[in-house]
């Protein structure tokens, strides 16, 4: 194969290389220096080790681990109102049983934040998005409602009841 495009030779050129093997090993790091236990070594690289993990878009937290897993589900779902009255009700993707879990687990890990108080900030943008997936229908989006969904996981037997409540909404003008 002769040639190949701009990234591929910049990949196969021994300073692409360098500079790739550079960032993972500084994201490798980082990702290390966020899970030291506690000491002054520890809090002085953590807040720059956060920044980089932030960027590379690979924070992580291990609260599904012992001693204290979550115990409770989370669910994301919105109410899109058209200004003909009629509502539709939009579901994050979950894709099939078989396979799914690591084609969808950036849904699972994009919901943790899009309904957490303290990502606020997100609610606005993720309704919007949400809107924009109607734009090509019969009748305009004028509401987008954001619900939480969630219910305390149960070791065995049926599972409580979904508890759900409206936490954002979206007016957006009618045409």
């Amino acid at each position: 194969m002769a040639g190949g495009g701009l990234a591929e030779r910049f990949e196969r050129s021994r300073v692409g290389q360098t500079l790739i093997v550079g960032v993972i090993t500084i994201v490798l790091l980082s990702e290390v220096g966020t899970h030291l236990p506690d000491s002054a070594f520890q809090r002085s690289v953590e807040p720059t080790a956060d920044r980089i993990i932030h960027w590379a878009g690979s924070e992580q937290t291990w609260a599904v681990f012992a001693p204290n897993p979550r115990s409770i589900s989370l669910q994301l779902g919105a109410v899109v109102t058209f200004a003909d009255g009629t509502t539709t009700t939009w579901r994050m993707p979950h894709g099939s049983a078989l396979g799914a879990n690591l084609r969808f687990y950036r849904w699972r890990k994009w919901l943790e934040s899009a309904r957490a108080d303290a990502e606020w900030q997100l609610w606005d943008p993720t309704a919007r998005w949400i809107a924009s997936l109607y734009d090509d229908g019969p009748s305009p989006v004028v509401r987008v409602d954001l619900i939480r969904r969630f219910h305390e996981n149960l070791v065995d037997g049926p599972q409580p009841p979904w508890a759900a409540y409206t936490y954002f909404t979206l007016h957006l003008d009618e045409p």
